[in-house]
């Protein structure tokens, strides 16, 4: 199941270089969403932007059939809290894609390398300690 599977928004076209996040929003920390590094990920959403027009779906859309595609286990859930996100969510089920334009989105992941942390570095710690064995 993919975590995230709309990488908190920015697969959605949602975010660019003029984004300005909500106090408390951990995405405004987020190094993947700074300076360079964001303009760096935008390569990918542009590619994204580009596949979804051509088959007359959002990037999101876009995104979650992609994911879709990749193997019959492969699930993405993604969060909402908007019910007409929800529905464009629900919406990727009647895209699409053809062999060409999954080959097409392959190369585009496999060519853009994403530049910065997933997570903030006080958050990543949290995220990545092992939590301790039980005693026996």
């Amino acid at each position: 199941m993919p975590y995230s599977p709309l990488g908190k928004g920015f697969l959605t076209g949602a975010i660019d270089t003029s984004t300005t996040f909500a106090e408390g929003d951990f995405r405004g920390q987020t190094p993947r969403f700074q300076g360079e590094a964001l303009q760096a990920n935008l390569a990918l959403v542009a590619v994204l932007k580009r596949v979804a027009a051509e088959v007359g779906a959002t990037p999101a859309q876009l995104t979650l059939v992609w994911l879709l595609n990749q193997q019959p286990w492969i699930v993405p859930i993604p969060g909402t809290e908007r019910v007409e996100r929800l529905e464009e969510n629900l919406g990727a089920s009647q895209v699409e894609l053809t062999d060409a334009q999954l080959a097409d989105l392959r190369a585009a992941a496999d060519q853009v390398e994403i530049v910065g942390a997933r997570y903030p570095e006080s958050q990543d710690r949290m995220t990545n300690q092992e939590a301790p064995l039980p005693e026996a």
